[in-house]
C-alpha cells in the first residue's frame, strides 16, 4: 500500500472516531440534559439535586408576570401520573377555608404532606386559601380540631389522608381522600394534589 493510500485510510478512521464520539457525546448530553432539564405539559422543569435529594422545580407563570414562579416538587411529575386524580379536586378545595385532616397515629412524614399541600393552598400569590390542620378523632391532650368528612360545607373544604390498598385520590360526597397504600406515598399523593391544583398535571 503506498503511503497516499496509507493517509487515505488514517484520515478516514479519524474522521470515523471523531463523528463516533461526537454521537455517543451527543447521545450522552442528551439523556442527562433530558434528565435535569425537561417539559412536562408545556411547563420547563429543573432537576436539582441538594444534599442527595432531588427536588423537582417548575416554572409556572402568574397573572401575566414574565418572570416565572418556582413550583417545587419533590418527586417527578412523571412519576406521579400512576396516582389517579378525579375530575372536580378544585372545586372541592377551593373553598373559604381548607382543612387537612388525619389519623393521630400516622408518623412525621403525613405532617411533610400536610405541609407539601399547605405551602401552595396558603401562599398569597396563588389560592390564598387559609389551611388548618385536623384529626379524624379526639385525642388527649391534643388542641387540634376534630375533622372529617361530614365537616365539608359550602364555605369548607376538607382533605382527609388515608392508608389503603391503592394510591388515588377521590371524592366523598366532596370530602378529597388521598389514599396511599404507604406512608411515602402519601408524600406522594400530596405532590400529586398539589400539581393537580396549579394545572402542572391533568
Amino acid at each position: 500500500m503506498n503511503q497516499k493510500r496509507q493517509l487515505q485510510v488514517f484520515i478516514g478512521i479519524l474522521v470515523a472516531l471523531f463523528l463516533f464520539g461526537s454521537i455517543m457525546l451527543f447521545s450522552y448530553q442528551n439523556i442527562r440534559y433530558g434528565d435535569v432539564f425537561f417539559e412536562y405539559n408545556g411547563f420547563a422543569v429543573h432537576r436539582i439535586e441538594d444534599y442527595e435529594i432531588d427536588e423537582y422545580q417548575v416554572e409556572i407563570y402568574l397573572n401575566n408576570n414574565p418572570q416565572p414562579f418556582i413550583v417545587s416538587s419533590r418527586y417527578n411529575p412523571r412519576d406521579l401520573e400512576d396516582i389517579a386524580v378525579y375530575d372536580g379536586l378544585k372545586d372541592d378545595i377551593i373553598k373559604d377555608e381548607l382543612y387537612i385532616s388525619m389519623e393521630p397515629t400516622l408518623s412525621g412524614r403525613a405532617t411533610v404532606a400536610f405541609s407539601e399541600i399547605n405551602k401552595y393552598t396558603e401562599n398569597p400569590f396563588l389560592f390564598n386559601l387559609p389551611t388548618f390542620p385536623g384529626l379524624i378523632r379526639d385525642v388527649e391532650n391534643n388542641d387540634l380540631p376534630t375533622i372529617t368528612c361530614n365537616d365539608v360545607s359550602k364555605t369548607r373544604g376538607v382533605i382527609l389522608f388515608d392508608l389503603g390498598d391503592e394510591n388515588k385520590i377521590y371524592s366523598d360526597n366532596g370530602c378529597v381522600i388521598i389514599e396511599a397504600i404507604t406512608e411515602d406515598d402519601l408524600m406522594r399523593g400530596a405532590d400529586r394534589l398539589s400539581l393537580t391544583l396549579l394545572g402542572i398535571m391533568n
